[in-house]
């Protein structure tokens, strides 16, 4: 009888498990139920190295996405034009994703071919994160940034 009741209770437990997952699951959301593609438009501010702390610029990102992939165009600028905050105000995303809710988008400005590094999350209509930009291979500005779309 002792067996009957542990084999009885052992499977009650993985049908529990089971059913919790099913219900987990449906849940969760899908990369593709979300659609990143589109104009968002934010700020950066700096949070490091040297004098340029707490230096706040305007960016926007307009993106295209296919699958888990994103691509399209990327703007800094001070004000309404470029100013020494963003020497290489324009950009292409020369690589993006978002995977299981991790966004990851690469920035490559021009005409200087700086990188930028973008990594955050999307909660509903905003993404925001830290980012880190590259100069020369030299790392020359990191910070957080939030978007939201227009």
């Amino acid at each position: 009888m002792k067996l009957k009741i542990k084999t009885t209770a052992t499977w009650l437990v993985i049908v529990a498990a089971v059913c919790s997952s099913v219900v987990v699951l449906a849940q969760s959301p899908e990369n593709s139920d979300v659609n990143l593609g589109g104009k968002w438009k934010g700020t950066r501010r700096t949070t490091g190295l040297g004098p340029y702390v707490n230096r706040v610029q305007n960016i926007e990102f307009d993106l295209i996405q296919t699958g888990d992939a994103l691509s399209g165009s990327y703007k800094c600028y001070g004000g309404k034009q470029a100013t020494s905050d963003c020497p290489n105000p324009v950009g292409k995303v020369a690589s993006g994703t978002f995977t299981d809710g991790d966004l990851k988008i690469v920035v490559q400005t021009l005409p200087a071919g700086n990188t930028c590094k973008f990594t955050g999350s999307v909660v509903g209509t905003k993404m925001n994160g830290r980012y880190s930009c590259y100069s020369g291979g030299s790392l020359s500005s990191v910070g957080v940034w939030h978007t939201s779309r227009h």
